[in-house]
């Protein structure tokens, strides 16, 4: 029996993860903690490099606020005890798999639940997201199956990649997310 679930929860906004670890947490009255790690330098922000770069880390706040919200509403929806947070990545070298692995164990979680997706781009080095995890975790680790998004999610996801896109180029735009006029 479960007492205390983190569920690592990603920016795709998959419910393959959640879902489960909403089931388990149910199945054993156990506290939820959905978990999103916050990326300061994540990969479309070298694509974007020309941007203004607190523009860029307004989106990123942005989209991390929006994961989170949608997590809480997700456990919320389901009646179980719980919270979602972001931590940000510290720029210390620290991989993702080793934070999770490291939240789980500071809030006491004794099961970590990852999304089964077959590629979410988390590297370290060339291990999996799954394997740096599970090698740095101090308690059990469950693979959710990989599920295909409601609807909802994928607006959700596409509202937020709209908002990512427009706000590199949208004259209207708030005051922190506007851009240089683009080079001739």
């Amino acid at each position: 029996m479960y007492k205390h679930i983190l569920v690592a929860v990603g920016t795709s906004l998959s419910e393959s993860a959640l879902t489960t670890a909403i089931t388990r947490a149910r199945d054993c009255n156990a506290r939820l903690t959905a978990l999103h790690i916050v990326d300061q330098m994540p990969w479309w922000a070298i694509v974007t490099a020309d941007s203004n770069p607190g523009d860029t880390l307004h989106v990123i706040d942005d989209h991390a606020r929006a994961v989170t919200r949608y997590a809480a509403r997700l456990i919320d929806s389901a009646g179980i005890d719980g919270i979602a947070r972001s931590v940000t990545q510290p720029l210390d070298g620290t991989s993702v798999g080793e934070l999770i692995a490291n939240e789980a164990k500071a809030a006491g979680a004794d099961l970590i639940v990852l999304g089964g997706e077959a590629d979410t781009g988390w590297r370290h080095g060339e291990a999996r997201l799954r394997d740096v995890v599970c090698s740095h975790a101090r308690c059990d680790v469950l693979i959710a199956a990989h599920a295909p998004a409601p609807v909802r999610a994928e607006q959700e996801a596409e509202s937020i990649g709209t908002r990512l896109t427009a706000s590199t180029g949208r004259m209207d735009a708030r005051a922190s997310h506007r851009q240089s006029a683009p080079r001739k």
